[in-house]
């Protein structure tokens, strides 16, 4: 008896053990927890990466034990050049960055940060749902991965070691170039495109690599940068966009109630920070200038001569995107007359 008794008990353990095991095996399903890592390029001090991590605090409150968002920022698990692959490839389940980078692994990428496309902030935020689809279906179809949400980091704009005021003004000026489309500008406007990745803009400009850069605002406010350059032209010159996505098969293996749930918090998200980056537009010039910087605005008639000495090259990406080009631009010429350019800003 005492034998059936044993064999019984070891028959209960080893039950339990393979039970435990197909347990740990099947993701959030079975008590398991799966984790989701998001990569963000910027900073941890960057609103991009605070704003991440208040939304993952709401889907992981949402998902506890079973799903979880883990915010990597500063580029911890993928740099900003590895980020569309890395998505593609599964290296990392969901990542961040601006689509522009990659204009020359597919043009239709440039569309995100195409040359004077919106006028203003809030046309460029304006576009961001209308736009989603369109990037959806091209994203999932040739990158593997799905764009949760996107939004706007407002305009890369003009701050330099020196006054420019005019076209002129830019002959022998190096500047720092973060992608193509910005590279584009600095050569058809008259400087030499340096090619450096955007963190790396305040030792460029403090260390004399560089005479000037194109960067939002509201970064020139975060990193500081007015310490090392004192000159700025806010003139909306490349508006931006930057995406959320995740891998496709990760998307796949998911259930749709949770599915739906990164959806909505990432576009809660986007929301959020477009409202923010809606106000910061409007106070940063004052904020550089209380630091020390020369806040030059553009007259409209100059802005026209800078627009018209790259639109050779805005004409020849919009035709090469195709039937996609033509729905981008629509968009924006929609957008566009309901938010005409007024300066630089409306007060």
């Amino acid at each position: 008896m005492k034998k059936f008794f044993f064999i019984g008990i070891a028959i209960i353990v080893l039950a339990s053990l393979i039970l435990g095991i197909t347990g740990c095996s099947s993701g959030g399903e079975s008590g398991t927890k799966k984790v989701l890592r998001e990569n963000v390029v910027h900073p941890a001090t960057d609103y991009m990466a605070k704003y991440t991590q208040t939304m993952a605090n709401r889907f992981n409150d949402k998902w506890a034990g079973k799903y979880e968002i883990t915010v990597h920022p500063g580029g911890a698990l993928l740099g900003m050049g590895e980020t569309l692959d890395g998505v593609r490839t599964g290296a990392v389940e969901i990542s961040q960055f601006p689509p522009g980078v990659f204009s020359n692994t597919d043009v239709r990428f440039a569309s995100a940060e195409m040359p004077f496309l919106y006028n203003n902030v809030e046309a460029n935020i304006a576009a961001c749902d209308k736009l989603l689809p369109l990037y959806d279906e091209f994203m999932t179809k040739n990158f593997n991965q799905k764009p949760l949400t996107l939004w706007t980091a407002t305009s890369l704009d003009l701050m330099s070691t020196k006054p420019i005021k005019t076209m002129a003004d830019w002959k022998g000026l190096n500047v720092q170039a973060i992608n193509p489309p910005c590279a584009a500008v600095i050569t058809a406007l008259g400087g030499s495109a340096i090619s450096i990745d955007f963190p790396d803009a305040y030792s460029s400009l403090s260390k004399g690599v560089v005479d000037a850069t194109m960067v939002a605002t509201t970064q020139m406010m975060e990193y500081k940068m007015y310490e090392v350059a004192k000159y700025v032209v806010p003139v909306y010159m490349v508006p931006t966009f930057i995406v959320s996505s995740i891998n496709l098969d990760v998307w796949k293996s998911l259930p749709k109630d949770v599915q739906d749930s990164l959806v909505k918090e990432h576009q809660q998200m986007s929301h959020d920070l477009n409202a923010l980056y809606d106000v910061l537009v409007t106070t940063n010039p004052d904020s550089l200038a209380d630091a020390g910087c020369d806040i030059y605005i553009l007259p409209e008639s100059e802005r026209d001569k800078w627009h018209q000495a790259i639109q050779p090259w805005i004409d020849e990406k919009m035709n090469a995107m195709g039937d996609f080009g033509k729905k981008i631009q629509k968009i924006a010429d929609e957008i566009n007359a309901q938010y005409p350019y007024i300066g630089y800003i409306e007060k």
